[in-house]
């Protein structure tokens, strides 16, 4: 059977980028994480008192898609937040998220390695420009 959608590359970044995250996903799951739960207190952890919306612009998830995932955060006691500018809150790592942070980085450079070891060498210096270069601008 042929493939129609062989020849496309957003096929295959699709495809590529479920396959990896899914790889990911299995990897995060011994602290009871998602891939963008992880991002987000990795974020926080680089960025204290940054404002909800800040994180999610940084990581370009929608209002309505990360105060569900923030309330898991600050319910598990892994992100606290208290009152900032206007209505905003500030984020802050609780010493139980900041305890996490080696782990996920850890999970995050394990994956970064296998997907640079699954790319042919005369392509991996080249990998991480290409695909900025295929991200829409918002």
């Amino acid at each position: 059977m042929k493939n129609p959608l062989n020849d496309y590359p957003g096929y295959h970044l699709r495809r590529a980028a479920s396959s990896r995250l899914g790889e990911l996903a299995r990897h995060l799951e011994g602290f009871n994480l998602g891939v963008t739960e992880a991002s987000i207190l990795t974020v926080i952890d680089q960025n204290p008192d940054m404002s909800q919306a800040e994180c999610g612009r940084m990581l370009s998830i929608k209002r309505p898609n990360l105060n569900p995932l923030m309330l898991r955060l600050i319910h598990r006691g892994l992100v606290s937040s208290t009152k900032g500018e206007g209505r905003a809150l500030k984020l802050r790592l609780t010493e139980e998220g900041k305890a996490l942070i080696p782990g996920i980085l850890a999970e995050f450079e394990a994956q970064e390695a296998r997907i640079f070891a699954s790319v042919p060498e005369k392509f991996r210096a080249d990998l991480v420009a290409i695909l900025r270069a295929l991200r829409v601008k918002e």
